[in-house]
């Protein structure tokens, strides 16, 4: 799922209309057969109160609002967590409990939580539930959409490289992400941003308690690591933090020569700077022992590309 960004907005009208708001996933415009109507107005666990407001982009499981703080009136964004089975509760519980606990900054700011009780609709009969939700800082974009209408210069990207490769470092001293492509990182005023954690694999994770089977594909389409897509087949390779890196690389690769990754990659398809060349190009190697080992280890590589 997209989170906090100001794109795709959908008009006020079939969002929030006579003091409710209208809340469903998936991507389209308007419900498909089923939706939910929660108060406009919604009080988090810190007594903070927020005005709910346009709808700015949903997934499967959930959807993301444009929220006001009431006394303040700043801008933020809030997701709803709207599959409401266990497993999926469970997980998103642990994607806020990793928000609240993570700073660095490159990753996605935590404000706020809760929980808000209103009507599953389907077949215009309701029924009462309660959902979770998230508060979280508002972005002004995804990279996506930048990558669509923008050509991002050097000195913009070797940075936001440096931050991102750190904050990968960061995150996995906690976890591993294991859905990281460039919906997934979110541009925040002057910063490019890590974001939504939904997937992520934590390390104190006792195995009863893991919500992801070890046969179950995990990972972005289009930006799955190798051990990710050999699952595909019936291997049951690792995604480890080494996937991260590749996932984290392929990005690069992408804001750098405006082309992804896919085939054999030689040295003539590289347009960006000689240094940052080897290291993107070793963290996107097949075998797991070539690439750098973590976040950690790839952004020491990143920081000796871009000082030298």
């Amino acid at each position: 799922m997209q989170v906090g960004l100001s794109g795709r907005v959908v008009s006020l009208s079939t969002s929030v209309q006579n003091n409710v708001a209208i809340l469903f996933s998936g991507r389209g415009d308007a419900p498909q057969g089923e939706h939910f109507e929660v108060p406009d107005r919604l009080t988090s666990a810190g007594a903070r109160v927020y005005e709910i407001s346009d709808r700015i982009a949903a997934g499967g499981n959930g959807v993301v609002h444009r929220c006001v703080d009431a006394a303040s009136g700043e801008e933020f964004a809030v997701k709803f967590q709207l599959d409401l089975r266990p497993d999926r509760l469970q997980r998103f519980e642990r994607e806020r409990q990793l928000l609240a606990d993570l700073r660095h900054d490159h990753l996605i700011v935590y404000e706020d939580h809760g929980e808000i009780a209103g009507q599953r609709v389907r077949r215009n009969r309701g029924n009462a539930v309660t959902m979770p939700f998230l508060i979280m800082a508002l972005a002004r974009a995804t990279l996506a959409d930048v990558m669509r209408t923008e050509h991002v210069p050097q000195e913009i990207y070797a940075s936001q490289f440096r931050g991102l490769a750190r904050a990968l470092g960061a995150l996995h001293e906690r976890a591993v992400h294991r859905d990281i492509k460039p919906e997934n990182i979110l541009v925040i005023g002057d910063r490019w941003v890590l974001s939504d954690y939904g997937l992520c694999d934590l390390h104190d994770c006792p195995p009863e308690e893991r919500l992801t089977p070890d046969w179950m594909i995990v990972g972005p389409r289009f930006w799955m690591s190798p051990e990710a897509n050999n699952r595909s087949v019936g291997r049951r390779d690792t995604i480890g933090a080494a996937s991260d890196v590749f996932q984290l690389a392929s990005v690069f690769w992408l804001v750098v020569n405006r082309s992804h990754p896919t085939g054999v990659l030689e040295r003539g398809d590289w347009t960006g700077p000689a240094s940052l060349f080897e290291p993107i190009f070793r963290a996107l190697h097949y075998n797991v022992g070539t690439r750098p080992a973590d976040g950690a280890a790839f952004a020491e590589l990143i920081d000796q590309a871009v000082l030298s």
